[in-house]
């Protein structure tokens, strides 16, 4: 079943029931207030019929009476009228005739005649004589009024109940386009062609929060397959090179006899040539588990003063090999934090391998910890080349390099990986950069 119909049939007993309910109250209520307009009216009226016996008979005797409520009777309207009563319960007089007698002194209806009447007895003293009488008045003119709302008041239920399925259905259809319009557009989108929008409509409704969130995702899945294929493309390119290198080395060392030095030189070739594709699938499979929610990290509380001096040793040697110095400043106090030992270290080798491979020599590279209010940060300051200030959004991209011919190795993963484990750390990376000076990267830990 479709949401419009759910949506008419919904309205439609809401507002069938709604209805009925309306003309039941109507129904009721002007009922109610018509027998209590009767009631009063009968009350009042026997009040006045023994006032007005009291007040303007003169003498004691029957006669008196009997005129008294004859004159009285001429005034009451049409359909209703008086009996008067001894005593003893002989029927004295009857304007107009009918077929009424003694009721209760309570209002009462019952059938006379074939007509529905309403009434009510009472007593009038005079003198050491006691008469009784009835007031009563026809229903007949009420009863009618009240089966003609009652047949308007049926006729109106199915009439606005139509009205109400028909002004649902446009309703319903006119409120429901934009999805169909929405609908379609999505069906037009493809993998091939994610960067088409869905059409929002003005009005700022549910619908359009709704259209603007499926837009904000469509950009997203295209900024992830774009980054998807452009990951794939990067890595196929990377992981063809050292391949081609192996295998053409190899080619090379055989076409021909060689001595054993050639053949040792292509050997040396073709294992730097297999550390560099080891250390890339490495690379990439750790990124892809990190991507599949795979890969955890062994969270501990340790001081990061100690994975410094466990990587110290490591990053003086590759400092010294490119004729640089690497300065190392530690606070006295424990620099406590949660997280992985050897993640950290591979973090800090990377950023340090990172700062190393873009100062020349001679140059400085700086490593500073310290504790700044209630997070415990890391800082790699070096005196290279920097980075231009349109690369900075970008140098955490996977294979993005700013310059090839900066550096003749590497793949764009090191940073990558390094924001990764920053990212498992609850923490965040900063950097800081000026061309032809330098550049410093910080990282913040929460302190443990």
């Amino acid at each position: 079943m479709s949401i419009r119909v759910r949506l008419i049939l919904w309205h439609s007993s809401v507002f069938a029931i709604s209805l009925i309910g309306f003309a039941l109250v109507i129904w009721l209520g002007t009922r109610t207030a018509v027998d209590s307009d009767i009631d009063t009216w009968l009350y009042l009226q026997a009040d006045g019929l023994a006032r007005f016996i009291k007040e303007e008979t003169h003498g004691t005797d029957e006669a008196a009476v009997i005129e008294e409520a004859r004159e009285f009777s001429s005034g009451l309207p049409k359909g209703s009228g008086i009996q008067l009563f001894h005593r003893d319960g002989q029927l004295l007089l009857s304007r107009p005739e009918a077929a009424v007698g003694l009721v209760s002194e309570e209002p009462s209806t019952f059938l006379s005649d074939e007509s529905r009447l309403r009434a009510l007895s009472g007593r009038v003293a005079v003198g050491e004589n006691e008469f009784r009488f009835t007031l009563w008045r026809s229903l007949d003119s009420t009863e009618a009024a009240l089966g003609d709302l009652r047949l308007v008041l049926i006729l109106m239920v199915p009439a606005f109940l139509l009205i109400s399925v028909a002004g649902g259905w446009l309703l319903s259809r006119r409120a429901l386009r934009p999805i169909d319009d929405v609908t379609e557009a999505a069906r037009r989108i493809s993998l091939q062609d994610l960067s088409s929008s869905l059409p929002v409509p003005k009005h700022r409704d549910e619908l359009h929060r709704l259209c603007e969130a499926w837009n904000e995702m469509l950009h997203r899945l295209d900024d992830s397959a774009k980054q998807l294929h452009q990951f794939t493309a990067d890595a196929s390119h990377e992981l063809r090179s050292p391949v081609t290198l192996i295998r053409t080395t190899a080619e090379l060392t055989l076409r021909k006899e060689r001595s054993p030095a050639q053949y040792q030189e292509a050997l040396r070739g073709i294992q730097k040539d297999a550390e560099k594709l080891t250390e890339l699938v490495q690379n990439l499979m750790e990124l892809a588990r990190a991507d599949a929610g795979q890969s955890k990290f062994s969270l501990v509380r340790l001081d990061l003063r100690e994975v410094v001096s466990e990587v110290r040793p490591k990053a003086e040697s590759i400092a010294s090999q490119n004729n640089l110095v690497l300065a190392v400043y530690l606070p006295e106090r424990e620099l406590t934090v949660i997280g992985d030992r050897g993640a950290l270290r591979r973090l800090l080798l990377v950023l340090l391998e990172n700062a190393v491979k873009f100062t020349p020599p001679p140059g400085k590279v700086h490593l500073r910890a310290a504790a700044i209010s209630s997070e415990v940060v890391l800082e790699i300051e070096d005196t290279g080349i920097g980075i231009p200030p349109e690369h900075l959004a970008r140098i955490f991209d996977r294979f993005y390099q700013v310059d090839d011919s900066r550096t003749g190795t590497g793949v764009g993963l090191g940073l990558s990986i390094a924001q990764w484990i920053v990212q498992g750390h609850n923490g965040r990376i900063e950097v800081q950069s000026t061309a032809g000076i330098g550049s410093i990267f910080r990282v913040f830990f929460p302190a443990a």
